[in-house]
């Protein structure tokens, strides 16, 4: 397997376990102090801990979720990733949104930095109305 394709496997093993709602596979595909801004511009989550409670929130606002990546690219040790997301809110409310995530691996092949890109306000304004 090339570098390309290794990191091509991880970022769709990465989906897979967002898609499953899997905290415990999603966990060590982690680097011990890789930096998580999902989503972009709130805390960053620095440690497995506050990634554990990242994935978990998601889990608890949503009877369904599922981020399906339409697009990857891969350059070097990194990945850009265009997605959509769809889901169903504890209220019932159907949920769709697109964004982009970015991944930066270590020689470990662990994701050493991830950002995704959406625009959460107008997600959490979809889940109320």
């Amino acid at each position: 397997m090339t570098p390309t394709d290794a990191i091509r496997a991880a970022v769709a093993a990465y989906y897979a376990a967002v898609r499953a709602g899997d905290v415990d596979a999603i966990a060590p595909m982690f680097a011990p102090a890789a930096v998580m801004r999902d989503p972009v511009g709130m805390p960053p989550a620095t440690d497995d801990a506050s990634r554990r409670q990242r994935y978990a929130g998601i889990a608890a606002a949503f009877e369904t979720f599922g981020i399906f990546e339409d697009q990857v690219a891969v350059c070097g040790d990194e990945a850009a990733a265009r997605w959509t997301a769809r889901g169903a809110a504890k209220n019932g409310k159907q949920i769709r949104f697109e964004g982009i995530s970015t991944f930066v691996f270590d020689d470990d092949g662990k994701i050493a930095s991830m950002s995704a890109y959406f625009e959460i306000a107008t997600v959490m304004a979809a889940m109320q109305g």
